[in-house]
């Protein structure tokens, strides 16, 4: 009965890993082609705009949305990863063989992914902070996720647990 609903847990995991990477996929792309077609169409966009926003200097504001779209794009980047590496960690516990090596390596590069994520975080806030002072937005929600943080420890915490555990499964293979 247990091992069911663990199935079942793991597969509808897998699906929303699948879903998130899906998405992160789209937004990915979405932002690839719009920092490709926003140079080209400028002109257009700013007319459009400046009927709204009669203040705005065009040449001050597109250097923040692309900075936007190419950071945005690498944390895209560094969630597909940790997607990728969390179906990994999934297919080794399907198989009944979680506590290996190669798991505590994904977890830490997990670890530092997120690490990484919250570091370009930073200047994304702070480019899509000027971006909404330009428009007349002050509010752009930055702020220091203590949740981030604490999942970063929690990572790091669990890929210890997994390689201990793995080393304590070599030694017992070794005794046996």
């Amino acid at each position: 009965m247990t091992e069911i609903a663990d199935n079942r847990i793991l597969r509808i995991t897998r699906w929303l890993v699948y879903l998130i990477m899906g998405l992160v996929a789209a937004v990915g792309i979405l932002l690839a082609v719009m920092s490709v077609i926003l140079p080209f169409y400028w002109t257009d966009a700013m007319a459009a705009i400046a009927k709204s926003y009669p203040d705005l200097d065009p040449f001050t504001l597109l250097p923040h949305l692309l900075s936007i779209f190419a950071l945005g794009i690498l944390i895209l980047g560094m969630l597909w990863t940790i997607m990728r590496k969390l179906l990994a960690i999934i297919a080794s516990v399907e198989v009944g063989d979680p506590f290996v090596r190669a798991n505590a390596v994904r977890l830490k590069a997990i670890g530092w992914l997120m690490v990484g994520i919250q570091i370009v975080g930073t200047p994304l806030a702070f480019a899509a902070g000027e971006a909404a002072e330009l428009l007349g937005d002050t509010d752009t929600g930055f702020d220091i996720s203590l949740n981030g943080i604490l999942s970063i420890l929690l990572v790091f915490i669990l890929a210890g647990i997994f390689e201990r555990g793995s080393e304590m499964r070599e030694e017992l293979e070794g005794t046996v």
